[in-house]
C-alpha cells in the first residue's frame, strides 16, 4: 500500500471500481518492473 501512495495519479483517480482496479494493477505491474530493473 505504501508503494501505491507514492504514486499521484491514485489522488485524482475518479472511475468505478472495476477500472480503478485495473489501474492499480497496471500500476504494481510498472513498480515491479522498474524495481527489478535497477536492482539487478
Amino acid at each position: 500500500m505504501a508503494t501505491l501512495k507514492t504514486w499521484k495519479v491514485l489522488a485524482k483517480l475518479r472511475c468505478c471500481p472495476r477500472r480503478a482496479t485495473a489501474v492499480v494493477h497496471a500500476i504494481l505491474v510498472l513498480q515491479m518492473m522498474e524495481e527489478n530493473r535497477y536492482s539487478g
